[in-house]
């Protein structure tokens, strides 16, 4: 396989790669160390791989170096368009016993979650076409109301703000949520006020 056929590859699947994902598609390692000596990609950790001449949104980077990662609390809330604060790292919830390796960039914090708080609504979002996996707008309202003492209280009524604005909002999904979450009462005392 020639060197530009290659670049394509990395090109037509977004520019960050898994090994697995390049053997799928017929590109040896032998094709992957050439590039990297020539300096047309990058490792980004041990069996990831990014092509060095496209900008690519790190959620993308970050979604192949965690998989089964899911984006979460200030991450979820800038991609639902609820808050204005850019967080300096991303977000992501992993199941509880879960292992993983993270690189010295980007910058990721993650949050180990069992059970309904890992598994109730999570949804996938396309960036650049490419599938990332974050929990929907309710749920990730929900998550930062239950953690408000680690995100704070104002973080809290900013998105829950901004959700009661939403034409598409669904209350009665987000009060479910709440009850499942063990958060019902607060949120009602949140949406009393903001109301």
């Amino acid at each position: 396989m020639k060197k530009e056929s290659v670049i394509e590859v990395f090109k037509a699947l977004g520019g960050v790669l898994t090994t697995k994902e390049l053997d799928a598609n017929g590109v040896s390692y032998y094709h992957i160390k050439q590039l990297l000596v020539a300096g047309d990609i990058e490792r980004i950790k041990q069996g990831v791989y990014r092509l060095r001449e496209m900008t690519n949104d790190e959620m993308i980077e970050v979604q192949k170096l965690i998989p089964h990662g899911v984006f979460c609390m200030y991450s979820a809330a800038l991609l639902h368009d609820l808050t204005t604060f850019t967080p300096s790292e991303y977000h992501v919830a992993i199941p509880h016993k879960s292992k993983v390796t993270l690189p010295a960039y980007p910058p990721i914090k993650i949050y180990y979650w069992d059970g309904s708080l890992y598994s109730l609504g999570q949804e996938e979002r396309n960036i650049n076409e490419i599938p990332i996996r974050v929990f929907d707008v309710e749920k990730t309202i929900c998550d930062i109301v239950k953690f408000r003492s680690k995100t704070g209280e104002d973080m809290a009524k900013e998105v829950l703000k901004e959700y009661l604005m939403i034409k598409s909002k669904n209350l009665n999904k987000l009060l479910a949520y709440s009850k499942k979450l063990k958060i019902y009462t607060v949120l009602k005392n949140y949406v009393s006020i903001l109301t």
